[in-house]
């Protein structure tokens, strides 16, 4: 057997449970070859706390047959600019600025660049909301010495300028309890800052539609967007008309409440119904999604259970609205039942590829256990059965 490392622990302190033949160094990181005595979570569950001493985050994965053990340092490896992130983040202020020109009614921004600067509020709005999600969880991945990255966003030509952003988690979590606050952080976060972005905008002057907007105009469709419980209760409070339609979409700018044809609400209120739907569909209980992380956090390995149920709640919304949509909501559901067949199979997907496993289960505290369930119960008031529909 070689020599322990001088800088990592010693071999007979985990030899019960991976015994090392050799040694190799890889900048600051120590790659331990060896053979597992044990099966790889009790392996990790041995360790970690072993090398978190001596400062390091182990992690182990096979290599050309080989079982490795690979122990990278926690504080001492000089941090990388993120230069993806960064790419990737100018890459969406521009996506969703294009999106936003919609929703101001710019003819041909791609002829004016420039012109693209009006629609910054509504780009502001979508990629606040998304910044501010994301970031809860990041510090609270900090809080709990977990390995994180900062913000991927991700950009993309749709009525919102993007697909979202996400953040990935490279260590290990050492319990339920930091399982559950990093998976709780990002919703709180993205709610408050949903709600205030609602706010803002439900309280902004409205902007005016120009006459050649027309949903008869070729090249010109109208989508409506149903918004959810949470939505109309911010209405109500800031006092905003028309709280009881669901609010019309011409070229991507809303009108709600608006006798007027000419007034639209303000684009900036999009990025709180964003906030919401984001929010809703992040806090589904399954695999590796917000929700997934708290019911994880909540239950257990019992979450597994559980969250086996939501593909088929997915399905059954889809084959519900399919089939008795029109005539409850009399709308247009094609859409939504594409949407939710959708997530069924996406959720069906993310159940069958498993779930955040912490190193130390322990049961969660009374109060995190009611924020738990308050959390989800807030979630259920973001939803709405028919996100959208296309008039055509």
């Amino acid at each position: 057997m070689p020599n322990s490392p001088p800088s990592g622990p010693p071999f007979d302190l985990f030899s019960s449970v991976f015994r090392v033949y050799e040694t190799k160094f890889e900048g600051d990181s120590i790659i331990y070859y060896g053979e597992p005595l044990s099966n790889p979570h009790s392996i990790i569950e041995f360790v970690w706390p072993l090398f978190r001493e001596y400062g390091y985050e182990p992690q182990l994965t096979q290599q050309l047959g080989e079982y490795v053990l690979v122990a990278k340092p926690i504080y001492n490896a000089p941090p990388e600019f993120p230069w993806l992130q960064l790419l990737l983040f100018i890459a969406t202020i521009l996506s969703t600025l294009y999106a936003g020109s919609m929703w101001y009614y710019i003819p041909d921004p791609l002829s004016n660049p420039l012109s693209l600067l009006q629609a910054w509020p509504f780009a502001a709005a979508v990629i606040g909301v998304l910044a501010v999600h994301e970031l809860g969880h990041y510090a609270v991945s900090k809080y709990y010495h977990v390995d994180a990255t900062l913000p991927y966003f991700i950009p993309m030509p749709t009525f919102i300028g993007t697909l979202g952003a996400l953040i990935r988690i490279r260590g290990h979590i050492p319990t339920r309890t930091a399982l559950f606050d990093i998976g709780i952080a990002g919703p709180i976060a993205g709610l408050l800052a949903t709600i205030a972005i609602t706010a803002i905008g439900l309280s902004l002057d409205p902007i005016s539609v120009p006459t050649w907007v027309d949903s008869s105009t070729p090249g010109v469709f109208a989508v409506e967007f149903g918004y959810p419980i949470l939505f109309k209760l911010i209405a109500i409070l800031v006092g905003s008309p028309g709280t009881e339609n669901a609010f019309e979409v011409l070229m991507g700018t809303t009108k709600i409440g608006y006798s007027d044809p000419s007034m639209a609400f303000n684009p900036v209120v999009f990025g709180g119904w964003v906030g919401m739907f984001v929010t809703f569909l992040n806090l589904l209980p399954v695999g590796q999604l917000d929700g997934g992380h708290i019911l994880r956090g909540l239950l257990g390995q019992r979450a597994a259970t559980v969250s086996a149920l939501i593909p088929g709640f997915l399905f059954g919304l889809a084959a519900f609205l399919y089939y008795f949509g029109e005539k409850f909501f009399t709308a247009n559901v094609s859409s939504a039942v594409s949407m939710w067949l959708f997530w069924g199979i996406l959720t069906l997907f993310l159940a069958q590829s498993g779930y955040a496993r912490p190193i130390k289960e322990e049961p969660l505290d009374l109060k995190r256990k009611a924020l738990g369930i308050s959390i989800f119960l807030i979630g259920f008031l973001c939803f709405t059965p028919i996100p959208l529909q296309i008039l055509g």
